[in-house]
């Protein structure tokens, strides 16, 4: 086994799935609507895809660290001018670190036209919200039947009846709308469907 083969390979591997989790998240719709809507990609959900970038992100950092401590002979080299000495300002680092401060710049000032990239996800963001529903207030799928219809002056009797003839099983006015849900294999949003038909 090789130190410097195992941390090239991590290194590597760790950043092929950096960048699919990164994708993912860029086009999860938000927090409140994935919940609601139980949102789910390849079967993993919003959540967990977010547990995966972090922790990925975690491994990436360390091998890239053993990474930099294993190669730091060749990346002094980088950094030593054509007699040999070390000048910290070549001109290999200062383009990088141009690059490094543009991208950073226009991101913080929001300019064009790399705002183009954060307004896209907003306009993802929004077509998930238009198809997928939006919850009537924040986390209602961790609502109790009740508060929920206390929340939404929606009735309870009616409510509770509308899920009865749809045949849901562990309904009650305790149970919240993603416990109904996941007892049916059902959405919060399809949940409430049932229970406000006509909203």
């Amino acid at each position: 086994m090789s130190l410097r083969k195992v941390t090239s390979l991590t290194t590597l591997l760790s950043f092929i799935l950096l960048i699919i989790t990164s994708i993912i998240l860029y086009i999860t719709p938000q927090g409140k609507i994935a919940h609601w809507a139980n949102w789910r990609c390849w079967g993993i959900g919003k959540e967990e895809w977010g547990a995966l970038h972090t922790n990925l992100g975690l491994l990436f950092l360390i091998a890239g660290i053993v990474h930099t401590v294993l190669n730091w002979t060749p990346i002094v080299a980088y950094l030593k001018n054509k007699a040999k000495k070390f000048r910290l300002f070549t001109v290999d680092f200062n383009i990088s670190l141009v690059i490094t401060l543009v991208i950073t710049v226009m991101t913080l000032f929001n300019l064009p036209p790399i705002n183009a990239i954060q307004t896209f996800n907003e306009s993802i963001k929004d077509t998930a919200a238009e198809k997928y529903g939006n919850p009537p207030y924040g986390h209602a799928e961790n609502s109790s039947i009740e508060t929920f219809c206390r929340r939404t002056r929606t009735d309870l009797e009616t409510a509770m009846e509308n899920l009865a003839t749809a045949k849901l099983e562990s309904i009650s006015a305790e149970a919240t709308l993603s416990e109904i849900a996941e007892a049916n294999h059902l959405s919060p949003q399809q949940v409430y469907d049932i229970i406000e038909p006509d909203q």
